[in-house]
């Protein structure tokens, strides 16, 4: 596999590229204020919080509560569990893994945009941290450093790590690294505060907005595919 890019002899794909890493951050935020506002108060990707909200439950003595936000923490393992063991078996290319990741996200939103007021808030939540857990364990590098699309705690503490190695060497890469990851955290703020306008005009067809964040690290990716496949 080729690589679109190439900086100080570190190889870069597209799908480590700052379009990607800012798309899918909106995503995750956006999805993570559809689960809370619309879905019962659960985090679709912020399984910490989930788990904060699920021992506060178990102290109150309310199984109802515990078996709400256990089921989304389940999922997201699960989820987790299912993308590595695919990338093991690794029976296709990088870019038709990750292709077919993103149809598939594409393709469960609009399901849930359509028949999410229909189906029950744990199936709808499943359905989204599946969605989450997919998407982290595949989408999980920034020009070759880790990162997260689906909440922004280690994106902070990487983006503090490269500031402070900036403070101490001036190397201008790890200003860059610093800016790349604060604007994947912005992104994810801004994926928050567009979700809970969008449901408050839109509600469930709200998260049909999703669909537009899909197609640019789609686009990225074939065509980057294409050229890998004329240069070989």
């Amino acid at each position: 596999m080729n690589a679109t890019n190439t900086r100080g002899g570190i190889h870069r794909f597209s799908y480590e590229h700052i379009s990607v890493g800012i798309s899918l951050s909106f995503l995750g935020g956006f999805l993570d204020a559809y689960s809370y506002l619309l879905k019962g108060n659960v985090f679709a990707n912020a399984q910490t919080g989930n788990a904060v909200l699920l021992f506060i439950s178990l102290a109150n003595r309310d199984p109802s509560k515990c078996i709400k936000y256990i089921i989304p923490i389940i999922t997201f393992a699960f989820g987790i569990l299912l993308s590595h063991l695919f990338k093991s078996a690794q029976k296709c290319t990088d870019y038709q893994r990750l292709k077919l990741i993103l149809l598939i996200e594409a393709i469960l939103l609009l399901i849930i945009s359509f028949f999410g007021s229909y189906l029950s808030n744990y199936l709808v939540n499943c359905v989204i941290t599946l969605i989450a857990a997919i998407q982290v364990a595949n989408f999980d590098k920034l020009d070759n450093h880790p990162i997260a699309t689906t909440m922004i705690t280690g994106n902070l503490k990487s983006s503090m790590i490269h500031l402070a190695n900036y403070i101490v060497t001036k190397n201008k890469e790890c200003l860059h690294s610093f800016l790349k990851y604060l604007l994947v955290i912005i992104s994810f703020g801004i994926g928050v505060l567009t979700g809970s306008i969008a449901i408050s005009l839109l509600s469930t067809y709200s998260i049909l907005f999703c669909e537009v964040m899909i197609i640019i690290p789609f686009i990225l990716i074939s065509i980057e595919e294409k050229e890998s496949s004329t240069s070989t």
